[in-house]
C-alpha cells in the first residue's frame, strides 16, 4: 500500500515536475555553496591583485589562511597587527590605482578573518562595523580583544539611549550577558570557508523544499474525494484496513527520504569541493554577537535536524489539513502561508514579534537565526526561542499521526 501511494504521488505530471524542482533547489544550493553568490565570494586575489575562482583559488586561500593557524592569543593577535601595518605602509596599499591596492590586500588574505574579528571587537558601538578599524590599531591586548565583545553587548543593552534597553527585561538581559561569558576564550583560528558556505547557504533546501513538498503532499489524503473513487477505494480489504496508515507512512518516507538525501548530497559537495578544515572552529568566526556557543561542525547538526523538524512539521499538518477539508488547495497552501507570515509579523513590536520567532520557519532557516537575539520567557524562566522551538514542533509533528489518523478514519466510516 505504501508503494502504491509513493507510485500516485509522482505517476502524475505535477508529481514529476515537483520533484525536478527539487532536484533543481537542490542543484541552486550547490552552486551558491561553491560561488559564493550570497554574501561572501571564494575568491583568491592572486600577486597581480586580479582575482580567481575554482578549485585554484580554494586551495591558495586554504594554504594562506592555514600559516596563521592556531589559538588567536596575545601573539598571533600582535603579529596580525604588525603584519597589517607593515602592508599598509606600502606603495602598493597607498597607491591611487584600485589594482595596485588589490595586489595589497591578497597579502592579507592568509589572516583576514583575524583582522575582521579586531574590527568587530574594537567597534565603536554594539551596532556599528567600521572595516578601517583594524587599521587605525598599533597594539593590542588579548584580555581587552575577548573582554569588548561583552563590555560593547553590555553598553547597548543598559544605555538607555539604544535600542537594547527597551527590548528586553532585566532576567533576559542578564541571560544575554550570561550566554557571552559562557564562550570559551581564546579561539582557535584555521581555514573554515566549508563551513562557513554551508551553513551561509543551508536555508534553501529546507524552505523552498517544503514548499515543492506541499504540492506531492497535499493530495495524498484528499485524491479520492476529489476523484470520487472514496466509495470503491474504502470498500476493498486494503483500503479499509491500510489505507490511512499507508498514507501516513508515504507521507514521512517522502518528506524523510528527500530532505536527508538532499541535504546529505549538499553536505557533501559543498565540503569536499571547499574543504572540511575548522568544523571546530566556533560560530563567532561567522556570527560575532551569536548567543549560541558552538562549534561550527555542531551548528552544522543543529541545522540539520531543526530544519528536518520544520519540514516534518509542516509536511504532516499539510496532510491533516487534506484529510480534514478533502481538499488539496487549502492544504497545499499552509506552507506558504507559515513560511512567509513570519516576514510580516517581525516588524511589529509587542507580543507578535515574540510569535514570529516561535513560526515553524525559523527552523528552516537555522543561521539567520543563530546570529539574531530572538529569547522569550516562560514563566519566569528566560530561553532562547530555538530551545523552545525545536522539542515544541517535535512534539506537535507526534501529536499529528494521532490526529490525522483519527481524522481520516472518521472520513472513510
Amino acid at each position: 500500500m505504501v508503494r502504491y501511494e509513493l507510485k500516485k504521488v509522482f505517476g502524475s505530471v505535477g508529481g514529476k515536475i515537483a520533484l525536478i524542482l527539487y532536484i533543481a533547489v537542490l542543484a541552486l544550493s550547490c552552486w551558491l555553496s561553491s560561488t559564493g553568490a550570497t554574501n561572501i565570494e571564494v575568491k583568491w586575489v592572486n600577486e597581480q591583485g586580479k582575482s580567481e575562482y575554482g578549485l585554484t583559488a580554494v586551495q591558495n586561500l586554504r594554504d594562506a589562511q592555514k600559516e596563521w593557524e592556531g589559538w588567536v592569543d596575545q601573539e598571533t593577535l600582535t603579529r596580525v597587527i604588525q603584519e597589517n601595518q607593515r602592508i599598509n605602509a606600502t606603495p602598493e596599499a597607498n597607491s591611487d590605482s584600485v589594482q595596485q591596492r588589490d595586489i595589497a590586500y591578497s597579502w592579507k588574505q592568509g589572516f583576514m578573518p583575524i583582522r575582521e574579528m579586531v574590527n568587530h571587537s574594537y567597534a565603536d558601538d554594539f551596532r556599528k562595523y567600521d572595516y578601517y578599524t583594524a587599521d587605525r590599531m598599533t597594539s593590542i591586548d588579548v584580555d581587552a580583544f575577548y573582554a569588548n565583545r561583552e563590555k560593547l553587548l553590555t553598553d547597548w543593552l543598559y544605555d538607555e539611549t539604544d535600542a537594547g534597553y527597551s527590548m528586553y527585561s532585566e532576567p533576559e538581559k542578564q541571560y544575554i550577558i550570561g550566554q557571552y561569558r559562557q564562550l570559551q576564550t581564546p579561539f582557535y583560528f584555521t581555514y573554515h570557508e566549508g563551513w562557513h558556505q554551508l551553513l551561509e547557504n543551508a536555508g534553501y533546501i529546507p524552505s523552498l523544499g517544503i514548499l515543492i513538498l506541499g504540492f506531492l503532499l497535499a493530495g495524498i489524503f484528499s485524491n479520492e474525494f476529489k476523484w470520487k473513487a472514496d466509495a470503491m477505494y474504502f470498500s476493498t480489504l486494503c483500503g479499509r484496513n491500510k489505507a490511512t496508515s499507508a498514507k501516513i507512512k508515504a507521507g514521512f518516507l517522502l518528506v524523510t527520504v528527500l530532505y536527508w538525501g538532499a541535504m546529505l548530497i549538499y553536505s557533501l559537495f559543498t565540503l569536499c569541493y571547499l574543504g572540511f578544515e575548522g568544523g571546530n572552529c566556533v560560530i563567532q568566526w561567522l556570527l560575532w554577537k551569536s548567543i549560541y556557543n558552538l562549534n561550527m561542525w555542531q551548528a552544522w547538526m543543529l541545522a540539520l535536524v531543526s530544519g528536518y523538524i520544520g519540514n516534518l512539521f509542516l509536511a504532516l499538518l499539510t496532510m491533516w489539513i487534506s484529510a480534514k477539508t478533502k481538499s488539496a488547495v487549502f492544504a497545499v497552501t499552509t506552507p506558504f502561508i507559515l513560511v512567509f507570515l513570519p516576514a510580516f509579523l517581525e516588524g511589529i513590536p509587542g507580543w507578535l514579534s515574540k510569535i514570529s520567532g516561535l513560526m515553524p520557519s525559523h527552523l528552516l532557516e537555522l543561521y539567520q537565526n543563530l546570529g539574531s537575539f530572538k529569547i522569550l520567557t516562560v514563566f519566569g524562566k528566560v530561553f532562547r526561542t530555538l530551545d523552545v522551538s525545536i522539542p515544541l514542533y517535535l512534539m506537535l509533528s507526534i501529536i499529528l499521526v494521532p490526529m490525522m489518523y483519527r481524522e481520516y478514519q472518521r472520513k472513510r466510516a
